[in-house]
């Protein structure tokens, strides 16, 4: 996301602008689902891909927001693109007792 200057507490990108890196989270509900946005994490624009710190934050905040009575005993799948296929963040999804896939 671009932003017009530095003031919004955005960062130079590699495309030599001013902006954010996002970082979102969407909630699908099975075949009919709505894909509904439930978190967003506006990063500086030279905020790295494979940040773990980052993607573990976005990710509690959107399970946060799912009902409590999904938050356990549900099977929740979490995808994401191959930018948090880090192990730090494969390792916060497989810590013993969740209930993530």
């Amino acid at each position: 996301m671009i932003a017009h200057s530095d003031k919004e507490d955005a960062a130079a990108t590699r495309k030599k602008t001013y902006g954010h890196h996002p970082l979102t989270a969407f909630v699908d509900h099975g075949p009919g689902g709505t894909g509904e946005p439930v978190a967003a994490l506006l990063r500086p624009g030279n905020a790295g891909s494979n940040t773990a710190a980052d993607h573990i934050t976005t990710a509690q905040l959107a399970l946060g927001r799912l009902p409590k009575k999904c938050r356990r005993g549900w099977r929740t799948l979490i995808r994401t693109d191959s930018a948090d296929g880090t192990h730090d963040f494969v390792s916060w999804l497989a810590k013993r007792a969740r209930w993530l896939s």
